[in-house]
């Protein structure tokens, strides 16, 4: 009586749960998974940019960069699809008239076509030596323009992109071209080169109309009016032109930008042109057209504005820079809204004590990401405009996030500290003309470490923000420092090799000895008993030493990359090294190597279970745990026996052959099985033998 009261009982849950349960949503938004490597969980950030454009019916916004090509839909800018091969740094692209077809040029020479509303790839061909600097379509579709990116290609080629085959060539640019763009009458072609010098082509002849001889830093851009009688173009010296293309007379020259102007870009209407620039200028202008006034500025961008595009209704101007694309209300001048989550290349990545955090340096911010949904969290900006952040690291007790910067001509490197609970900058601890490479903190969060590219290996008073002392002893350059697990000894990586400090007195300790007379990274163990050592950047070893006797434990040589940083597992049992492209983990018991990821700056998550690299412009979180033994009346593998299994096994009833839900392995999922999981109920993964 008592089995059958409770197989009732099992059955009316059964029914009852089945009934309620709500579906399981994934841990990671869904952009956080398009075209994932092989093994990894999630992306951080969407890389770089280097384009942007909306499609003729304005309802797509397309931006290339390092990881492929994504599109949003303008209305929402949510994600609609991420357009991706192996070759993922794309440099420039075009919609063709209809919008159907999405036009991509990349490095490995390849021009891409893509099909707009599946995303899937209809062809690709091989354009110039050097990859397709700048593409554009004719107004009927029927040619694609390309230009070369390499002294060995400096043409301007037409291609029928329904056979991807050639029609003809433009052959006497003295330059490597830059951009491209067709008339919207489809007379005319303008191309420019890095000699500064901009051709207009006569499109039914393709021959030579004139050339023009302008920019004098090399033109960049160029952008005909929609009546096709002006043409725009930006240039390395800072200035925005405008010609006649019936005469090639100049019309205007306008210098306002403070650095190369990038890029150029009319309204729909003719009225307006805009104008994006870089290095320090940063600036947007809107200009107007008649009268060759400026407009407005639209708020500096952080960064190089490194594209500029209108809306087909003009009502919205697009920009970019390396902390996303930013969308601005044209009548007005100011900002509607942003599309975050990208960035510059990223030089240094570092967790926070909880996990929970992920902070990126990238040019002279750094991007703060959410760990738990891989996405993005804010921006800081503290840094000068010149320069790059290229260290990171939180201190132990979590409050304050340290940014190390290069330098820049007559600034000095900078370290910034920053309140973690505000994201706040607290102070600058101002070192010598030289970039920052390493920064560690002690383990009680009161010193903070930094080397540099002058030999300075710097232990400052985080409390007071002041010197503590100078450690003399890379004559040339520190690269790396590591404090021991007690905070009593610093170890520094540079010219000379590691060496060991005492932290009270200052004083070196212990040059270690062997073959290296460089290194490029040092990192102690957790239990401060080994040290591993890493370079010079012409060797693929790393070392592992004993802290107590000074002496070689033995060499790690199956990364083969160049090694450029180590640091141990939470555990100690596995170190990390990273190198140009691939990261590599390995077993320390026994000095192999376990396995080998896509990027560098390999980093582990303070549990240990997690490791991030980054590659792309973004970061990818590798699920590194060990696999847990898996209980038989688990049957969802979820790592608790729960009503969830008891479902699945009563949903698979009558079943048979090789199913999870045959709990009991008789060949049959039956009663049997219902019984084995109602008696494990309440077991876990760790209860497993």
């Amino acid at each position: 009586m008592k089995m059958k009261t409770r197989l009732f009982l099992i059955l009316t849950l059964i029914i009852v749960s089945s009934l309620s349960i709500l579906p399981c949503f994934a841990q990671y938004a869904a952009h956080t998974q398009l075209s994932l490597p092989e093994g990894a969980k999630a992306r951080i950030g969407k890389g770089w940019i280097n384009e942007i454009a909306y499609s003729p019916d304005g309802s797509l916004l397309a931006v290339a960069g390092s990881l492929g090509i994504w599109l949003y839909d303008t209305e929402t800018l949510q994600e609609l699809r991420l357009l991706a091969t192996d070759v993922r740094d794309i440099g420039s692209m075009a919609f063709s008239p209809d919008g159907q077809t999405l036009a991509t040029g990349s490095s490995d020479t390849q021009v891409r076509l893509w099909d707009v509303p599946t995303g899937a790839l209809k062809s690709e061909f091989r354009a110039h030596l050097g990859g397709a600097r700048s593409l554009s379509f004719s107004s009927d579709g029927t040619t694609l323009a390309t230009t070369g990116g390499d002294f060995f290609d400096e043409t301007v080629r037409l291609w029928d992109p329904s056979t991807n085959t050639l029609k003809s060539e433009l052959s006497e640019h003295t330059g490597i071209g830059l951009s491209v763009a067709f008339s919207p009458d489809d007379q005319t072609i303008a191309s420019v080169a890095q000699d500064g010098t901009v051709r207009l082509w006569d499109v039914p002849t393709g021959t030579l109309k004139f050339e023009i001889l302008g920019h004098t830093g090399g033109a960049t851009s160029v952008s005909f009016s929609p009546d096709s009688t002006l043409l725009a173009g930006a240039g390395g010296d800072g200035t925005v032109r405008l010609w006649d293309v019936e005469t090639g007379t100049l019309k205007f020259e306008r210098k306002e930008h403070w650095g190369e102007v990038s890029n150029v870009a009319f309204s729909p209407d003719g009225k307006t042109l805009a104008s994006g620039s870089g290095w320090g200028d940063w600036r947007v202008l809107l200009w107007d057209v008649a009268s060759g006034t400026r407009k407005s500025e639209l708020a500096r961008h952080i960064s190089y504005a490194h594209s500029v595009a209108f809306s087909p209704d003009g009502k919205t101007l697009v920009s970019a820079d390396i902390d996303g694309v930013l969308l601005w209300d044209v009548e007005t001048g100011t900002r509607k809204s942003k599309i975050t989550g990208y960035t510059g290349g990223i030089g240094n990545i570092s967790f926070s004590p909880d996990g929970k955090t992920l902070a990126s340096g990238s040019g002279r911010v750094v991007h703060l990401w959410d760990v738990g949904a891989a996405t993005f969290k804010t921006t800081l900006i503290g840094h000068g405009i010149w320069v790059s952040v290229w260290s990171l690291s939180f201190s132990p007790d979590g409050k304050t996030l340290a940014s190390g910067s290069g330098s820049a001509p007559l600034l000095p490197a900078q370290v910034v500290l920053w309140d973690v609970g505000t994201n706040t900058p607290k102070t600058e601890l101002v070192e010598p003309l030289s970039d920052v490479n390493s920064i560690s903190f002690s383990p009680d969060s009161k010193t903070l470490a930094s080397a540099d590219d002058s030999g300075g290996v710097l232990l400052w008073d985080i409390p007071t923000s002041t010197l503590k002392t100078e450690l003399a002893g890379h004559s040339r350059s520190a690269e790396s420092v590591s404090f021991s697990p007690d905070g009593k000894t610093l170890a520094s990586a540079g010219d000379g090799g590691v060496l060991l400090w005492d932290v009270a007195t200052g004083t070196l300790k212990t040059e270690l000895a062997g073959d290296i007379q460089y290194a490029e990274s040092v990192s102690f163990s957790p239990d401060g008993k080994t040290l591993a050592s890493a370079g010079p950047s012409w060797d693929s070893r790393v070392l592992l030493w004993d802290v107590g006797s000074s002496t070689l434990k033995f060499e790690l040589t199956e990364h083969t990359d160049t090694v450029y940083d180590v640091a141990f597992s939470p555990d100690g049992k596995t170190l990390v090294s990273s190198g140009r492209y691939t990261v590599g983990l390995w077993d320390i018991t026994t000095g192999t190597l376990k396995s080998t990821f896509i990027g560098h700056n390999g980093t582990f998550s303070p549990d240990g279970k997690t490791l991030a690299t980054s590659t792309d412009g973004t970061i990818l979180l590798w699920d590194i745990a060990p696999e847990p033994p898996r209980l038989a009346a688990d049957v969802n593998n979820d790592g608790t026996v729960n009503i969830q299994d008891l479902v699945a096994v009563a949903a698979a009833l009558g079943e048979t052959g090789e199913t999870p839900a045959d709990v009991n392995a008789d060949g049959t999922v039956n009663i049997q099985d219902l019984v084995a999981v109602a008696a494990a109920l309440g077991e876990t993964a760790a209860d497993a033998p």
